[in-house]
């Protein structure tokens, strides 16, 4: 009590200097259980004060406060960038989860939802690209404003701490017995070179207009290889996974590519161009489920010139979460719930957790066809709050998860492994690749010109050598498809090193021992 009062009495002396505040320009500070009056100017120029040697400095330093004075660093990063697309975002489902968080940490008198708040960004954004923290407590039209700095440095703090976790992770890796054989064979003989690429419409009742898909294959298809059935994340395109397409029809795969319209890169640059709304969860599960069920039929019924009805499901983020959940169980009535207590904070080290509560909103539609897929590959996949409990999932079908160290969109401990565990089969595997990140999959342009790549995805985002993340994933996900069809088990891969990347190809087994350590 005695430093309490001390710390209250010494930042009205530092701060205040008995100058008389405007309750119009004042903002209450709330941190531990003390509440701070200062300026919007002494906010903005808080971190100057770190470097005097002043008794409270030194007292402040102490005791662990000192972070407190770097506040306006964060108050100034840009927290609402792109004007179109963030305007659309606080329209959303995901904006409301947004402005709800930031209605604890900014706080305005009987504004306990978050409107005023939004007012005010909508404002800001009609006249800058880019709004701050501050931005909005400066715009702000309230005589009290209180900044909850706990909250603040409990949203930064979860970055820190997922990054903690992420580099834990490449310990236990690097630690594991290194497999010492070869793992798979370098020279695989390839079919013709020549690729038939035709594009199709296929009905889709639920759609107004067909549903637009790319067919990919080889003048000299393997009758025995299944169809592979790719469907991008949200916002993504085909062009992103051309190598896919490529490579597999080289070896005698045929694939379809499925464009879901409504949550795909054409949807999105309508958004971000302030033409259309952020697509609702309808057109992120309900859509892309019945687009699936209409592309089976479609190749049950020959549409597509195959031999057999066989398939495989493959998909980039939510594109390999539409292919698990249509594989497998429907979320139980306790997805809500988890969803409450996983969202209390902010999700913004786990944007996945976002788009999986949206599924607790409707009724994922019932899978017309009766066959099962005869593999699952997911690509950076995700689903910890859909399937929460071991072998949770129901599928059984063999599945190969694919993941990077340096993914914080779907993290590999908190998210992937976790679903990995949900799944029941003793073929199953992990693919993880050191260095690797949420888009290393996804092929873009190097150049990064103003219209290409719509969501800004730069270098530093990629991760480490994305050419050769797909080069290593692909080569993998074909060794892994080949055990299946000789009914072999796939080899498990510690610690091993190929074409210049840090690789582990895991089972079950390994994925507990390394959670439980």
């Amino acid at each position: 009590m005695k430093y309490f009062f001390l710390l209250i009495f010494s930042f009205c002396n530092l701060f205040l200097n008995n100058v008389s505040i405007k309750a119009a320009e004042r903002v209450n500070i709330k941190f531990e259980e003390m509440e701070i009056p200062l300026t919007i100017e002494q906010l903005s120029k808080l971190e100057t004060y770190k470097d005097n040697s002043t008794e409270l400095i030194d007292w402040l330093s102490k005791y662990k406060f000192i972070k407190y004075l770097e506040l306006s660093k964060f108050l100034n990063f840009p927290v609402f960038k792109d004007q179109g697309l963030n305007r659309q975002l606080l329209r959303s489902w995901v904006g409301r989860k947004i402005l709800t968080e930031l209605s604890k940490t900014i706080t305005v008198k009987n504004d306990n939802n978050g409107v005023e708040i939004f007012n005010t960004i909508e404002n800001l954004l009609d006249e800058k690209k880019e709004v701050s923290t501050l931005d909005i407590i400066k715009a702000l039209p309230s005589e009290e404003i209180s900044l909850d700095i706990d909250n603040l440095i409990l949203i930064i703090s979860s970055w820190k701490k997922e990054l903690s976790i992420q580099q834990d992770l490449i310990f236990k890796l690097n630690n594991l017995e290194k497999t010492n054989e070869e793992v798979f064979k370098k020279n695989e003989n390839k079919f013709s070179s020549d690729l038939i690429k035709i594009k199709k419409e296929i009905y889709a009742p639920h759609r107004a207009e067909p549903l637009e898909v790319e067919l990919w294959k080889s003048n000299k298809i393997d009758h025995d290889k299944e169809l592979i059935i790719f469907m991008p994340g949200l916002g993504g395109e085909i062009d992103n996974f051309k190598w896919i397409g490529i490579e597999f029809t080289k070896r005698g795969w045929p694939i379809v590519f499925i464009n879901h319209k409504g949550s795909n890169l054409e949807a999105f640059a309508k958004v971000i161009e302030g033409n259309e709304a952020i697509p609702g969860s309808a057109d992120f599960f309900i859509y892309r489920i019945k687009d699936l069920d209409a592309v089976l039929e479609a190749h049950r019924n020959g549409e597509f010139g195959l031999a057999n009805d066989s398939y495989i499901l493959m998909g980039h983020s939510l594109g390999a979460l539409i292919a698990l959940l249509y594989e497998g169980n429907s979320p139980d009535n306790q997805l809500e719930d988890r969803c409450d207590y996983a969202l209390k904070d902010l999700a913004v080290t786990n944007l996945s957790k976002l788009l999986q509560c949206q599924i607790s909103e409707i009724q994922i539609p019932k899978k017309k066809n009766s066959k099962k897929a005869s593999a699952i590959i997911g690509f950076n996949s995700f689903g910890s709050l859909i399937w929460p409990e071991e072998k949770s999932s129901g599928i059984e079908i063999p599945t190969l998860l694919i993941g990077g160290t340096y993914d914080l969109i779907t993290p590999l401990t908190n998210e992937q492994f976790r679903l990995f565990s949900a799944l029941d089969n003793p073929i199953n595997r992990v693919l993880i690749i050191e260095g690797a990140s949420h888009f290393s999959p996804i092929r873009i342009n190097n150049n990064y010109q103003e219209n290409n790549d719509i969501f800004k995805i730069r270098e530093s985002l990629i991760g480490s050598n994305p050419i050769l993340v797909q080069d290593l994933s692909f080569t993998l996900v074909v060794e892994f498809l080949k055990n299946i069809k000789n009914q072999e088990i796939p080899k498990v891969i510690k610690n091993q090193r190929e074409m210049g990347l840090d690789f582990h190809f895991l089972d079950l087994k390994t994925i507990k021992e390394i959670s439980e350590n």
